[in-house]
């Protein structure tokens, strides 16, 4: 049996839902907005595995599943009232850390993977985890600093966001020069732009699923019916790198971004997102990531 914690309004976790649905694999799915509004948790701290979530007459021990299928997500600031914004955030909190020490096997465990909360840290720490390079990167405050970085980048620079928020790359131009005095209230991330095609492997375990992404725009995520999507068998030193990445990381599954350099064909590595949203990708590999996903969660561990 497999318990389901997550969104009713995330596609991403009715994927994986569905994905249960149609393998026959038997599962319990728990809606967490609705958990905090009418529902109610209880952990005995002695005994994690005890921990039952209760809604709508019926209650889920957490010790009574093989594996859990989660995507947690703190949605306290839409809460309608202060008090139920206090108890989401709470819940998510709770179900993070209990979710740490409880027997099933979870995809994933909320807090495994930190480094993202800063994309410096997080390029570099899991970029010679794979052994791979990562462009040339500058995090800065400084004005002048940045304004030398971009003049040292042969291909044109990118800049983003810094943080774990969802960021959108952006190609640097003269337009943006009288800006950078700005920076002094915000740090970004600069790098060297790296000019050839997206790729972006799913790991589900020991398996890899690539996809090669071919688009006139630097970002692939915000544009519809212009990018080109190929099918790709990752390199042995890639693969081998990212069934690494998901050891190191203590999470099965991850959502690993390069840039392959058309020049060169050099590949340098962008991030791994342990939440991936894999949906899309699935749908054009005809169904491969939900399954393997699926047979991660209802294959026991040996």
């Amino acid at each position: 049996m497999i318990l389901c914690l997550g969104l009713a309004a995330d596609p991403t976790f009715t994927a994986g839902v569905q994905a249960l649905r149609r393998a026959g694999v038997e599962f319990r799915s728990v809606d967490l907005p609705s958990l905090a509004m009418r529902g109610s948790v209880r952990i005995p701290l002695e005994s994690p595995g005890d921990t039952e979530l209760s809604l709508a007459g019926e209650s889920h021990r957490l010790g009574d599943f093989a594996a859990v299928w989660c995507r947690l997500m703190d949605v306290s600031s839409a809460a309608p009232t202060s008090e139920l914004a206090a108890a989401a955030a709470g819940q998510a909190e709770a179900l993070a850390r209990i979710l740490e020490s409880v027997p099933p096997k979870v995809m994933n465990s909320p807090l495994r993977e930190a480094s993202g909360f800063t994309k410096v840290l997080h390029a570099v720490t899991l970029g010679e985890v794979g052994g791979w390079r990562i462009p040339e990167t500058c995090l800065t405050s400084d004005a002048a600093e940045a304004s030398r970085f971009i003049r040292s980048c042969r291909n044109g620079t990118i800049f983003k966001g810094a943080s774990a928020w969802k960021t959108w790359a952006t190609v640097f131009e003269a337009r943006h020069e009288p800006l950078l005095p700005r920076l002094g209230h915000l740090p970004v991330l600069f790098q060297e732009r790296v000019i050839g095609p997206d790729v972006r492997v799913h790991v589900v375990g020991d398996q890899s699923f690539g996809e090669l992404i071919d688009s006139p725009v630097l970002d692939y995520r915000t544009v519809r019916g212009v990018n080109k999507y190929s099918p790709l068998i990752p390199p042995r030193e890639i693969a081998d790198g990212c069934a690494r990445l998901t050891e190191y990381c203590g999470v099965p599954l991850l959502g690993v971004d390069f840039k392959i350099e058309r020049a060169t064909g050099t590949w340098f590595f962008l991030e791994a997102n342990s939440m991936p949203c894999f949906e899309g990708y699935d749908e054009r590999a005809g169904g491969a990531i939900s399954r393997a996903i699926v047979d991660w969660l209802s294959t026991p561990d040996r």
